[in-house]
């Protein structure tokens, strides 16, 4: 698999407008090809197991929330297919603007990356997949 990652750094008094933004652009990118995309909020940022918490390795104001963003693709031909149509799109130049007027964008942090391996538990994934659980949408509630 291939994806597009982000670290955004959020204020607090803008987090619904930032989650509002990001649903719409992975809206954006889905009708366009992309297999979807996971928007997490960082919900433990402290420093277990002998690894070093994420604030200490991403400067973070006190006021501000970490989200990261992963948008997916088959691969990097499919990113390559994908990608000019989702450029052309101005319903995302638009979000581009909403997404400048929520975040300092300079501080968002992005790569492309492939997978090397992946390993699931594929009993608990199904378990996953069909259990219901919280989610956000854009009327601004979590919902079960």
């Amino acid at each position: 698999m291939y994806f597009i990652w982000f670290l955004h750094r959020v204020p607090r008094s803008r987090e619904e407008d930032f989650r509002t933004v990001v649903y719409d652009a992975v809206e954006v990118f889905r009708r366009h090809g992309a297999i979807g995309g996971t928007v997490m909020e960082v919900s433990d940022p402290a420093a277990k197991y002998g690894c070093s918490d994420i604030e200490s390795g991403v400067d973070v104001a006190a006021d501000e929330v970490i989200y990261a963003e992963l948008t997916y693709f088959h691969d990097r031909a499919h990113y390559d297919e994908v990608m000019p149509k989702v450029d052309a799109d101005p319903e995302l130049a638009e979000l581009y603007e909403k997404l400048v007027e929520t975040v300092d964008v300079s501080r968002i942090l992005r790569s492309e990356m492939s997978t090397v391996f992946e390993l699931m538990n594929t009993d608990e994934y199904a378990k996953y997949r069909s259990t219901p659980h919280r989610q956000w949408h854009p009327a601004h509630r979590e919902t079960v």
